[in-house]
């Protein structure tokens, strides 16, 4: 299949309606004025951690406004045994109030929706999908976790990785009590092995870092990497990612080793973030890149990604960057169209060395990168439209238009 071709079938599968067998049945209900007993559907419960107890594949969960604090430390956790299950708020407000808890949702399940919540004041993530955790290889020759036909959409996701040390010397242990994401908490929306599934029409602000999309985990104080499996085939549409002070605004990183062979060749079997589509997006004023695709060991892959029509600006580092940090890595075939980059890299990008204000920021430590396009893209006040290092070749770079920009493409 042609590369067109695959993105063809992929935005028809993103835009199909869901499985017919959830349809129909009677919704079970939550009130912040319920009780939990019952099954939740004559009388509304008065937890969602109660409600998903009672709930069964396919079922809807319908939460009224008000504020529940309750979280997966303590309930609203949707197990893989509910697959096809949605998760919505049917109120004016409904708010997950995780304080003191590890995350505000955790989906675990196939094929389920979560919307309308606003989910604040995690430890942790504020939405993590992610296989259930016993599913995750123990070797490096297990198989693959994975999820699949997630939905998250229309969610206000603010204030949560509040485990985050702002104060520690290390940043890959300001958040120890992570157990994939030591160095920023998993982020306010974060994507753990899972692929086919949708993250659109959020608000992601005030979080360590706005939307995650990663294959496993960073190193931890217990131990190395942890594998999880492919992040792929995912969509990023039409959200917010705003003032995300410590990361970056739309993430996707690979962080499994099992990415890419000894002999430089992926392994999208195993591991990868890679066919993600990142289109139509605000991601403005974070503290990190605008939008990160990168690798930082060997064994990882983050590739065949596109970055489409997203509004980036304000960013403390690249509004869009590329890094590649080791060999054995793969970040080839990434796309970056059409998209609006204002200033950026504000704060300098330290892993680089550009420290000069900067829309596109394209590195690689070690790998030659040969197949990379930005084109189409406005670029406006900075010091240097396209910063790369000679071992990334670019096409497609005199389709873009530099506007009161010192150096449009500068090569190190």
């Amino acid at each position: 299949m042609s590369r067109a071709a695959g993105l063809v079938a992929f935005l028809a599968i993103m835009s199909s309606a869901g499985p017919a067998w959830a349809m129909g049945r009677s919704p079970l209900y939550v009130s912040a004025n319920g009780s939990d007993a019952g099954n939740c559907r004559a009388h509304a419960c008065a937890s969602i951690g109660y409600a998903l107890g009672q709930a069964s594949p396919g079922a809807r969960v319908l939460v009224g406004s008000g504020t529940y604090r309750e979280s997966a430390g303590g309930a609203n956790l949707i197990p893989a045994r509910l697959a096809g299950l949605t998760l919505a708020a049917r109120g004016a407000e409904a708010v997950i109030d995780a304080t003191g808890e590890p995350n505000g949702i955790v989906d675990q399940a196939n094929d389920t929706t979560i919307s309308g919540f606003t989910v604040e004041n995690a430890q942790l993530e504020g939405i993590l999908v992610e296989p259930p955790p016993s599913s995750w290889p123990a070797t490096a020759a297990a198989p693959p976790a994975n999820l699949h036909g997630v939905t998250v959409a229309g969610n206000v996701v603010q204030n949560n990785d509040r485990a985050y040390d702002t104060t520690a010397p290390n940043p890959f242990a300001a958040c120890a009590s992570s157990p994939t994401d030591s160095d920023d908490c998993g982020e306010g929306v974060h994507l753990l092995g899972t692929s086919y599934s949708r993250v659109m029409h959020n608000r992601v602000t005030d979080n360590v870092g706005g939307i995650l999309v990663s294959d496993g985990g960073l190193p931890t104080a217990t131990g190395g990497p942890t594998s999880v499996g492919p992040a792929a085939r995912d969509l990023i549409a039409f959200n917010t990612s705003a003032g995300n002070a410590f990361d970056c605004g739309i993430t996707l990183p690979s962080h499994d080793p099992r990415a890419v062979g000894a002999d430089g060749q992926p392994q999208p079997e195993l591991a990868g973030v890679h066919d993600n589509l990142v289109v139509h997006n605000v991601s403005k004023d974070n503290g990190g890149a605008g939008l990160l695709d990168a690798t930082p060991y060997p064994g990882t892959g983050a590739y065949d990604n596109t970055f489409i029509g997203n509004y980036v600006t304000g960013n403390g580092e690249g509004g869009f960057q590329l890094h590649s940090h080791a060999p054995q890595q793969d970040v080839n075939g990434n796309r970056v169209i059409a998209n609006y980059f204002g200033t950026n890299n504000t704060a300098g990008d330290a892993d680089s060395g550009d420290m000069a204000t900067t829309a596109i920021i394209l590195f690689s430590a070690v790998v030659p990168v040969t197949d990379t396009l930005v084109a189409g893209n406005v670029i406006a006040h900075n010091t240097y439209g396209v910063w790369k290092t000679a071992n990334v070749q670019v096409n497609g770079l005199q389709s873009n238009r530099f506007f009161d920009v010192g150096t449009d493409v500068f090569t190190r």
